[in-house]
């Protein structure tokens, strides 16, 4: 059963009061997501309690988060049977700070933090099993027969058990395309500033192979993607390659690939510039893709990624393309759908993603709802992990002066 607060109505000062705590809240949770960091964990894992949870998996509990969290709550009242408590439903109400009906990530690790607090131990597999047997009660509410509710439950459930013991095989096509640079901060190690030339050119590559099923609106990008590094993958050849980025950028420089007025043509320098500006308006676009919440469209979005981060470089010819392309970009819920594909050999896979078949067999049996709630998380880990990865080589670039504002 998920349990539903009664309607409230607002006024406009209320509203924006909401809008600017949701503001401070995400804001609070970006600096605890760097202050994890900071302390040795994962890039992309929460302390709750005394445990580490990793948003790669751990988010597909969206299935069976109503089930969930009253699993819990219950497991807290049985604790206290003794005790005189506030009941279970006032304290759902409590913690659904949204008025949703449902607990969020959020919601949920506020819970959990406050109710360690009150020294009581968060057991995820009691929870998990909880929920199972609550199954039978849920039925009415949210599946047509109590076998085909059981099983999708059971399968969430150990979804959410995978997410405990830390899977990471993404199961989307989105998932993929943001998988390289995961392996890339991975390997970096915290507080890195450079990163090996040859994954981040895998990275990019990879990248470009899976948005090529997206849509039409993305093929410029991709194919300026693919020229950009070859580019770079014959400099770092032609150089010896050099283990890091920095190494090839600085023999670039020792070179003179640093003009008058403009990077040296064919240059990795200027290939990498280019591909960054890239990165960030996908990362932009990406965000917009993945905001549940916003009205905004595809269209106002996907122009204002290409307004801040490629038109200023942009001369008549491409702003045309661009913004054309751009008008036509897929609803927001077209675009989850084919973001939330599975990998397949027809796209093409081998030379760039040696782990594919694995991600394929990995998500095969996730039924559409947990396909599209996996894709919503991996979505946001992407770009996550794209925009950090694209941070490192801008640094790179600043610090060595690399820099072409001239117009295409």
């Amino acid at each position: 059963m998920t349990y539903r607060s009664p309607a409230l109505k607002m006024d406009a000062a209320q509203e924006k009061e909401i809008k600017d705590l949701k503001a401070k809240l995400k804001a609070a949770e970006a600096k605890i997501t760097e202050l994890t960091s900071k302390a040795g964990l994962p890039w992309n894992a929460h302390v709750i309690g005394e445990q580490v949870i990793e948003d790669s998996r751990f988010p597909l509990f969206r299935k069976v988060q109503s089930s969930v969290s009253k699993s819990y709550l219950d497991y807290v009242d049985s604790k206290k049977k003794d005790v005189k408590e506030p009941s279970v439903e006032q304290l759902f109400s409590k913690y659904d700070a949204d008025r949703s009906g449902q607990l969020d990530i959020g919601e949920f690790r506020k819970m959990v933090n406050e109710m360690n607090l009150l020294g009581v131990k968060l057991d995820f597999g009691a929870m998990a099993g909880d929920a199972a047997k609550s199954a039978e009660t849920l039925v009415s509410d949210t599946a047509k027969s109590a076998d085909d509710f059981a099983k999708s439950i059971s399968g969430s459930v150990n979804n959410l058990a995978k997410a405990v013991t830390g899977s990471k095989v993404p199961v989307t096509l989105v998932g993929g395309l943001g998988s390289g640079y995961k392996e890339i901060l991975a390997g970096a190690g915290l507080g890195s500033k450079d990163i090996p030339v040859e994954p981040l050119v895998l990275a990019i590559e990879r990248q470009a192979t899976l948005t090529m099923q997206l849509g039409g609106f993305m093929q410029l990008i991709v194919k300026l993607d693919q020229g950009n590094m070859k580019t770079v993958r014959e400099s770092w050849e032609a150089h010896g390659r050099p283990s890091s980025l920095r190494a090839l950028l600085e023999a670039e420089v020792a070179e003179g690939v640093i003009e008058p007025t403009r990077l040296k043509e064919g240059s990795a320098a200027l290939s990498l510039l280019w591909s960054m500006r890239a990165k960030r308006f996908w990362t932009t676009v990406a965000d917009g893709f993945a905001d549940q919440e916003s009205s905004e469209t595809s269209t106002d979005f996907g122009i204002r990624a290409y307004e801040n981060e490629l038109e200023p470089y942009h001369a008549f010819i491409f702003k045309n393309t661009f913004r054309t392309g751009l008008r036509a970009l897929p609803s927001r819920k077209e675009m989850l759908g084919k973001m939330a594909l599975m990998p397949s050999a027809s796209m093409g896979l081998d030379t760039c993603w040696e782990g594919w078949e694995a991600s394929a067999e990995a998500g095969e049996d996730l039924t559409p709802d947990e396909r599209m709630a996996a894709c919503l998380v991996e979505l946001r880990e992407c770009s996550d992990a794209t925009k950090r990865v694209t941070n490192i080589v801008q640094a790179v670039l600043d610090d060595l002066e690399l820099r072409d504002d001239r117009k295409l």
